[in-house]
């Protein structure tokens, strides 16, 4: 997958800044605009093709043409598209200063005040250089100038242009709510306004594809085929295809996603069909039209082909692509589609198992394309599937050469997304020769590197995704594998500190990726909370790292040297026995989930037990991966016990990221909402669904009421969205609770909770327990979420819970995995409280006196139905 860099270009002789200069030189004069407009229009016709010398070439003898005739507004122009080829070959002091220079030749031109759009373009060109250098915050103010000076001069299309990069910034800054509220939102709100136009349908496609970036991609769906849909009357067919592959690409994303909960029933895999055949004939659609949108959706329509498995179709379907992209023009968009098609033929070969003779001609074409460009980004690409291609044919050590000029060229252009893809295979191929020390150093380069995308994981479609899902979790899997040993020796403190954090960094991506923020950052040191206190030191950390061929155990506690534990198992085995145990704890008539829960008592809990005991262990906590994540750790069992009847439990997404505090210094109070009747309503992503009524709910609250003082509740028509958002922005209240619906799943617009008046989204549910005015001047510290659950399967559900928890600033949460009896949640509930009302134990111990609670009463305690999908993540104290 690609993805290109798109800088914009100013084409002088193509903007209203032509005219204005004009009329204000002498007749004398007009043989030299006409011909630096022929320059330009040149420049820009070489760049586009990706032959950047010779666009150079033709800027400097614009350059010169404006210095011999004193014109600083043309010279200020070809330095900005100078600025612009600089930074595409990685030359970003040169690129820095000739936009310096392009600033200070406008700014000090006679003309410059009678051409601000020239003034704007240029500001448009320095934030695009600032943000690919990183500098989000810069980006973000130059485009503000931009759009200021577009706005005061009437001219919407670049208005919208720098409205949509501003969101960009905000992007890069993890700012991905503020840039939906404050830019998208109302750009969208402004758009739907306007009468229909060519412009109108431009600037609704553009905002769906952004908020699809911030995340609201049903919300970008609807505004997509609202572009689709005006394009329609305004009978414009480059238009129309333009938006049809918005729309297209926006439900492959759906798609995707979908797929990427697993364990998908018979309706959705039948709407993931439907949805299939509908995106493929909007490609084809898009495809026979004769527009630059053409090769782009043949190649989107073979990668849905790929991911859907149709993988003879999908081999058919390249067949009839190959000949005309081997014909394409060696400039930067032809070889960018042979690369995008080398790259789907790699996966099928892959896929199959067959060697491909297609390959070798797409990439030795886009190769020798690449040299003569001189394009080191495009020669990265180019070196970088070859190499993916001779690791295929177990070429390895020449994959390994061209795996690291590949990098290197990366590394001289500053692209991270290449950077972090080259460095993960060199590792890979490393590993495959043998090279321990070699991969260990590629590997931590690519999680390194990863950190620096943080927020930017995901694009709009496959070709414009920077980093693939798929490859992020196994490098830093990989990488804890190379490090930890698999004989049962000891590593040392500083590598098992290592293993931890890295770790802990793959969960912070993937919350981060979650919730569409890159806002969440380490907060303290794992080992200094072990110490803070007497509690904390009766605490012991459990990291249970799934790999390949193990389970790598790595146990911190008080006092003592953190230790390495080993089981020899398969992850394969691992996730199997989750499945089972996941399947007969939500069956309350089956006893089938003794064996899986012993399994996985004696893998992560035996081996460590004895040492456990040995330091009087009382509390554990643990920091789980994988498929583990949704494995309810009190239900694990010795064939006696209850891992919950020894032990207080908690679980945390990451220790850096939590800074226990007791609730017992906190003065008490509560606000809680409720809802008690069946409700049918409509989902966040279109869908509809049926919900129950919960008659316990009631008597829940009131319990809450009893025992934590003061407590607002708001229940049934009381609970409504507007309400819910207004009382917990004005609440100090430590403790929220709510009893309603829920449901927790990787996919976000499957993610929700239920009022009165309908759903509450991801967004809307952070935002609210997240607010902060002069009226709330403390954190939440326990958010109670009863009745809500996730998806049996979905091993990325558990990361809903704990992105909605840290978000919103809730130093704990208890939640439901699954839903439970009324009665039962009702009377834990109530003991749970009762214990938190002490003052005299931490949560982590309220919950297991509550789960113990429902435990020793005859109603309920033959299964773990009823009290083990309680979990407790986050602080414990």
């Amino acid at each position: 997958m690609l993805r290109r860099r798109r800088l914009s270009w100013i084409a002088y002789g193509l903007t209203i800044a032509l005219s204005t200069i004009a009329l204000s030189l002498h007749s004398s004069d007009s043989y030299t605009i006409e011909a630096t407009d022929t320059l330009l229009r040149q420049s820009r016709q070489r760049y586009d093709a990706g032959q950047l010398n010779e666009a150079k070439a033709l800027l400097s003898e614009v350059q010169q043409q404006s210095q011999a005739s004193g014109n600083r507004l043309i010279g200020a122009i070809a330095l900005s598209n100078l600025a612009l080829i600089e930074s595409d070959q990685g030359n970003w002091k040169t690129a820095n200063q000739a936009i310096a220079d392009s600033l200070q030749s406008v700014r000090s031109s006679s003309d410059g005040s009678k051409n601000p759009l020239v003034l704007a373009q240029i500001l448009n060109v320095q934030g695009r250089l600032q943000l690919a250098q990183g500098n989000a915050q810069s980006a973000l103010q130059t485009w503000q100038q931009s759009a200021k000076l577009y706005r005061q001069n009437g001219n919407s299309n670049g208005e919208i242009q720098s409205q949509l990069r501003q969101a960009q910034a905000l992007q890069a800054l993890g700012l991905y709510a503020r840039a939906y509220q404050e830019i998208l939102f109302p750009l969208r709100d402004r758009l739907q306004q306007q009468p229909d136009s060519d412009t109108k349908v431009w600037g609704l496609r553009s905002v769906a594809e952004s908020i699809a970036i911030v995340g609201n991609r049903p919300d970008a769906e609807k505004v997509a085929q609202t572009s689709l849909t005006i394009a329609e009357r305004l009978k414009n067919p480059p238009a129309i295809a333009a938006s049809q592959l918005t729309v297209a690409n926006l439900m492959a994303a759906r798609i995707r996603e979908t797929r990427s909960m697993g364990n998908l029933g018979e309706q959705e895999n039948a709407e993931i069909q439907r949805d299939t055949q509908q995106a493929i004939a909007f490609y084809d659609q898009v495809a026979a039209i004769a527009s630059p949108n053409r090769l782009r959706a043949q190649l989107n329509h073979l990668t849905l082909l790929l991911e859907s498995d149709r993988l003879p179709e999908a081999s058919q379907f390249a067949s009839s692509l190959q000949p005309d992209l081997l014909q394409l023009a060696p400039d930067r968009p032809g070889i960018e589609a042979q690369l995008n098609l080398a790259s789907s033929l790699l996966r099928l070969q892959k896929a199959t198992q067959t060697a491909d003779n297609r390959i070798t001609p797409l990439l030795t074409t886009a190769l020798d394309g690449a040299k003569k460009l001189n394009d080191p980004r495009l020669l990265s690409n180019a070196l970088g599937h070859l190499a993916r291609s001779q690791e295929q044919n177990r070429q390895f050590a020449l994959a390994q050469t061209n795996t690291e000029q590949a990098l290197l060229l990366a590394k001289a252009v500053n692209a991270p997304e290449l950077v972090y893809r080259w460095a993960a295979q060199l590792g890979r191929l490393q590993e495959q020769q043998g090279d321990r020390g070699g991969a260990i150093q590629s590997y931590s380069q690519a999680v390194e590197t990863m950190r620096t995308l943080r927020g930017d994981l995901l694009g709009l479609n496959a070709d414009a995704q920077l980093v693939e899902p798929e490859t992020l979790e196994p490098v830093h899997r990989q990488l804890v594998s190379l490090l930890l040993p698999k004989d049962g020796s000891q590593p040392s403190s500083a590598t098992l500190k290592n293993a931890r954090d890295i770790i802990e960094s793959l969960q912070l991506e993937e919350i981060n990726n979650y919730l569409r923020s890159a806002c969440l950052q380490s907060k303290v040191e794992i080992d200094s909370i072990l110490t803070s206190s007497k509690i904390s030191q009766q605490t012991a950390v459990i990291y249970p790292i799934v790999l390949p061929d193990r389970i790598a155990i790595i146990v911190s506690a008080a006092g003592q040297e953190t230790k390495l534990y080993t089981q020899p198992v398969s992850q394969a085995t691992v996730e199997a026995t989750v499945k089972a145990l996941q399947s007969s704890l939500r069956n309350r008539i089956s006893l089938g989930f003794k064996q899986p829960s012993q399994q996985l008592y004696s893998w992560l809990i035996q081996p460590i037990e004895a040492t456990l005991q040995q330091q009087k262990v009382e509390t554990l906590v643990f920091v789980l991966d994988g498929a583990l994540r949704s494995v309810p750790m009190a239900a694990l069992s010795d064939g006696q016990q209850f891992l919950v009847e020894k032990y207080s439990l908690a679980t945390t997404p990451g220790l850096k990221l939590t800074n226990p505090q007791p609730l017992q210094a906190q003065a008490l109070s509560g606000i809680a909402f409720g809802l008690t009747e069946a409700r049918s309503v409509n989902l966040p992503n279109g869908g509809s669904q049926s919900f129950s009524e919960l008659p316990f709910v009631k008597p829940e609250l009131e319990d809450l009421q009893k025992e934590i003082k003061p407590s607002v509740v708001e229940m049934d028509q009381q609970f409504t969205r507007a309400q819910f958002q207004q009382l917990l922005q004005k609440s100090q209240a430590p403790i929220v609770h709510l009893a309603t619906h829920g449901q927790f799943s990787s996919s976000r617009d499957q993610t929700f909770l239920l009022a009165s008046d309908g759903v509450i989204d991801i967004d809307q549910l952070a935002t609210a327990l997240g607010a902060r005015d002069n009226a709330r001047t403390s954190a939440i510290e326990l958010l109670v979420l009863s009745a809500c659950e996730t998806a049996i399967g979905d091993d990325r559900a558990p990361l809903g819970l704990a992105g909605i928890a840290l978000k919103s600033g809730a130093r704990s949460t208890v939640a439901s995995l699954w839903k439970v009896n009324d009665a039962a949640t009702s009377i834990l509930m109530q003991r749970f409280y009762q214990a938190v009302a002490t003052r005299r134990v931490t949560k982590a111990v309220a919950l297991q006196q509550a789960q113990k609670a429902i435990l020793a009463d005859p109603q309920f305690r033959r299964h773990p139905y009823y009290w083990a999908p309680f979990i407790l993540v986050g602080n414990w104290l």
